[in-house]
C-alpha cells in the first residue's frame, strides 16, 4: 500500500519546525504512440562487458573534442526527431512509472501526486533513459559522420556529461551557447496561451520552440550548495536519501518566524487572495497527515505563491513588499536537487512569466541537454550513494522492470529491458564517473 502524503511542508516548518510535505516532481500526462517510430524486431535483454565503459565528465571538464561531438551528436539528434519518441516516453508518465508526482503544464504549477512506488523508480528508470539515449546519440553521430566524410568509429566515445550544479553554481558557457533547434511533442492540457504548444490537442503534434532562462525565476534562483548535497548523501537507507533529493525540502528553521512573519504580510496586502487564504487557513488549522487533499492544495497554493512573485517581477513598477513577502516565505525551504535544478535551468521568459523553459515542460524536455544533464548529476548522486550502501530501491515484480524505449529503441540497437538488479550492478554498466561526489 502507498503512504500517504506528509503533512503541509510550509506549515509544519512554521508551526514545529518538523520535516514536510512529500513534494514529487518530474511526472506528465498521458502520452501517445510516437509518429516517429523505426522499424525493428521485439524487445530485446542487453549484456554490458565489464571493462567496456565509457567515462562521464562534467560538462565544465569536457575538453573541446568532447564537447564538439556531443554538440554535433545531439543537434543533429533533435534536428531529425530523434528525441520525438523520448519526448513521449518520458510524457508517457502513467505507463512508464517513472516519478512521484505529475508536474502539469499550468501556469502556476500545480502537482499531482502518484503512488509511493512510482517516485522510487524515478532514479533506476532515467539510469535506464540515459543508456538508450547514449545509444542513440553515438548511432546518430556514426550517421552523421558517414554522410559528412568522416570517421564513425568516433562515436564509440561519446557519452552524457553531468552539470555539477551544486560546484558549479551555473551553467557552463558553452551549455549556454548551445540552444538546439526542432523536434516535436504532443499537445498537452494547460500550456499556457505563449507556449508554442498552446491550443493544440493531445492526438496532433506541435514544433518546439525552444526556452532556457536560466536563474530567470525569482523563487527558484539559486542552486543547492555541496553542503546541501552531503547531508543527503548522509542519509543510511533508500527511503531517506531519496525524499531528501526529490521529494522532501530541507527545513530552515531560523527563518520559520521570518516566514511567518511574510504570510502575513500577503494575508494583510491580499485579503481576497486564494492561495494566501489556503496557507492561513492550514496554519491556523493543519489538516490532518492523512488529508492528502487539503495537503496537496497547501503545496499548489505555495506555487501559486511563486507565480505571484514571478508576475510581479516583471511589472514596470514591482511591489517590492509583495516580492519581499514571498521571498521571506520561501526563506523556510532549501528545495530538493531534482525540481531545484529543473526550475533554475529552465527560468521563465523574460517578458511572459507564464512561460517556462523547455526543460520544465515534460512533454517536450528531452530536446534540451540540460535535462539529460540534469539527470547524469543526479544519476551519479545516487551513484556516489550507492558505493557506500547496499540497499537498493524498495521495488518488486513488474515495477522492478524497466522498459523507456522498448518499442522504437530498435533502429539505433537500443529498446532493452532493465531489471533493477542489472541496474543497480556498477560493474556491468556501460558507464562510470570520472568522480564521485564529494
Amino acid at each position: 500500500m502507498s503512504k500517504p502524503l506528509q503533512p503541509p511542508f510550509f506549515l509544519r516548518t512554521l508551526n514545529t519546525s518538523a520535516i514536510m510535505l512529500a513534494l514529487g516532481l518530474l511526472g506528465c500526462s498521458d502520452a501517445h504512440p510516437s509518429e516517429h517510430e523505426h522499424e525493428g524486431g521485439e524487445a530485446h535483454d542487453h549484456d554490458y562487458e565489464a571493462g567496456e565503459q565509457v567515462v562521464r565528465r562534467s560538462a565544465s571538464e569536457m575538453r573541446p573534442e568532447e564537447i564538439d561531438r556531443f554538440v554535433r551528436a545531439f543537434e543533429y539528434a533533435v534536428a531529425q526527431g530523434y528525441f520525438d519518441d523520448f519526448n513521449d516516453s518520458h510524457n508517457n508518465h502513467h505507463h512508464q512509472r517513472h516519478h512521484g508526482a505529475d508536474v502539469q503544464a499550468t501556469s502556476p504549477i500545480t502537482i499531482v501526486v502518484m503512488p509511493r512506488e512510482w517516485g522510487f523508480r524515478l532514479l533506476p528508470w532515467h539510469r535506464a533513459f540515459l543508456l538508450e539515449a547514449e545509444t542513440m546519440l553515438r548511432e546518430a553521430l556514426r550517421e552523421r559522420n558517414l554522410a559528412e566524410g568522416r570517421d564513425p568509429a568516433e562515436a564509440e566515445l561519446l557519452y552524457i556529461p553531468y552539470w555539477d550544479a551544486a560546484h558549479d553554481q551555473a551553467l557552463p558557457q558553452w551549455v549556454l551557447d548551445f540552444q538546439p533547434a526542432g523536434g516535436t511533442a504532443f499537445g498537452v492540457e494547460g500550456l499556457p496561451e505563449g507556449h508554442a504548444g498552446y491550443g493544440t490537442s493531445a492526438d496532433v503534434r506541435y514544433e518546439i520552440e525552444f526556452g532556457r532562462w536560466p536563474g530567470q525565476n525569482p523563487t527558484f534562483d539559486t542552486l543547492n550548495t555541496p553542503e546541501h548535497i552531503g547531508r543527503i548523501l548522509a542519509h543510511d537507507d533508500f527511503e531517506g536519501f531519496y525524499d531528501a533529493l526529490d521529494t522532501n525540502p530541507e527545513p530552515v528553521p531560523a527563518n520559520a518566524e521570518r516566514a511567518k512573519v511574510g504570510l502575513i504580510t500577503l494575508a494583510t496586502l491580499m485579503p481576497d487572495n486564494a492561495a494566501v487564504q489556503t496557507l492561513i487557513a492550514s496554519l491556523t488549522s493543519p489538516p490532518d497527515e492523512a488529508d492528502s487533499d487539503a495537503t496537496l492544495a497547501t503545496t499548489n497554493a505555495l506555487f501559486e505563491l511563486a507565480h505571484l512573485e514571478a508576475l510581479e517581477t516583471r511589472k514596470a513598477e514591482p511591489d517590492l513588499v509583495i516580492i519581499g513577502a514571498v521571498e521571506d516565505v520561501f526563506s523556510v525551504f532549501e528545495f530538493m536537487p531534482h525540481v531545484r535544478m529543473h526550475l533554475w535551468a529552465g527560468g521563465l521568459d523574460p517578458v511572459d512569466a507564464s512561460v517556462r523553459g523547455t526543460v520544465t515542460y515534460f512533454n517536450e524536455l528531452t530536446v534540451d541537454p540540460v535535462f539529460w544533464m540534469i539527470h547524469c548529476e543526479l544519476d551519479r548522486i545516487w551513484y556516489s550513494w550507492e558505493a557506500g550502501h547496499d540497499e537498493a530501491p524498495p521495488l518488486t515484480d513488474d515495477d522492478a522492470i524497466f522498459e523507456p524505449l522498448a518499442h522504437v529503441g530498435h533502429w539505433y540497437g537500443g529498446g532493452w529491458t532493465f531489471g533493477l538488479d542489472e541496474l543497480t550492478d556498477h560493474d556491468n554498466l556501460g558507464y562510470r564517473y570520472d568522480t564521485l561526489f564529494e
